[in-house]
């Protein structure tokens, strides 16, 4: 996975990742459930899965648009 990051307020990562790599890491996302004790990393974690599945998903849709 290479990772592109940008100044900040452009929170962005470039995924270049192939579609069997993002689906696996997409289920991985979804199935974890944060429980480390603390309610606010926790929160906190939940928040950053929860963005990195919406960019793995909006990867799959552009990589989907480019093969049509």
């Amino acid at each position: 996975m290479r990772a592109l990051l940008h100044p900040p307020g452009l929170s962005m990562i470039i995924f270049d990742l192939n579609t069997n790599d993002t689906e696996a890491l997409l289920r991985h996302v979804e199935a974890f459930k944060p429980n480390s004790g603390d309610a606010r990393e926790d929160s906190r974690l939940r928040e950053a899965l929860f963005e990195l599945k919406e960019a793995l998903a909006q990867h799959l849709k552009n990589s989907g648009d480019k093969a049509i």
